[in-house]
């Protein structure tokens, strides 16, 4: 059986293609798309999946020099945040933690850290995990690295997998919500009117939206 390709799109030129398609084509893309001013300086290439949920996927850069305190706030802002829960990044066995339990206790470290200092080799995957309840785990790993100005941020966005459709478990047209008491089952997702009817209540609807979080805690997107 082939293995699955979710498609998805180059943000900064609209290119589609599967997610190993874009992959390739952003390494190339992204000079392309520089800043006309500033100092050129180190820049890695992350693709970033959810754990469990290959469909979903990122393509970004940051700056080697930018912390890892900033690429955990680019992953809350654009799947994970809800409640200001705590998060990690897992990289060769030592924690780096949004807050320390206790400085200096064990492998445990803060975000504080360099992103060029932190990351693994090129290829060498490493983990970000939010919400230490109801966890949502990505996978991650640097792609590519070159020369480049990106702009003011720390953090840009490459590309993403396409929105995702899910039938409503009643009608089979497209679902706008789903509900979190269900979500773990074989037929969470609802359109409105459906949703309505459900028998586990519209307080515990929350929207489909692009994002592996979809359906946990309080995550509307």
């Amino acid at each position: 059986m082939a293995k699955a390709d979710y498609p998805g799109a180059c943000v900064l030129c609209g290119f589609k293609a599967g997610k190993a398609g874009v992959r390739r084509h952003v390494l190339g893309c992204a000079a392309h798309h520089d800043a006309r001013t500033g100092n050129a300086g180190r820049v890695l290439q992350l693709r970033v999946e959810a754990e469990y949920g290959p469909q979903y996927w990122l393509d970004l850069e940051i700056k080697g020099r930018a912390k890892l305190y900033d690429l955990d706030a680019f992953l809350r802002h654009i799947w994970l945040e809800c409640c200001g829960h705590l998060s990690a990044f897992e990289i060769n066995k030592t924690q780096y933690m949004c807050e320390l339990s206790e400085p200096g206790w064990g492998d445990e470290r803060s975000m504080n850290e360099r992103v060029e200092d932190a990351l693994p080799a090129p290829g060498v995957k490493f983990k970000h995990e939010y919400d230490f309840g109801s966890t949502t785990c990505l996978v991650l790993r640097v792609a590519g690295e070159r020369e480049g100005r990106i702009g003011g941020k720390p953090v840009r966005l490459l590309a993403r997998n396409d929105p995702l459709v899910w039938p409503c478990a009643v009608c089979q047209q497209p679902a706008t919500q789903i509900c979190s008491s269900c979500s773990y089952g074989p037929e969470p997702f609802f359109c409105d009117t459906h949703a309505t009817e459900h028998e586990c209540g519209e307080e515990m609807m929350l929207p489909v939206v692009n994002s592996p979080r979809m359906g946990v805690c309080a995550y509307t997107g």
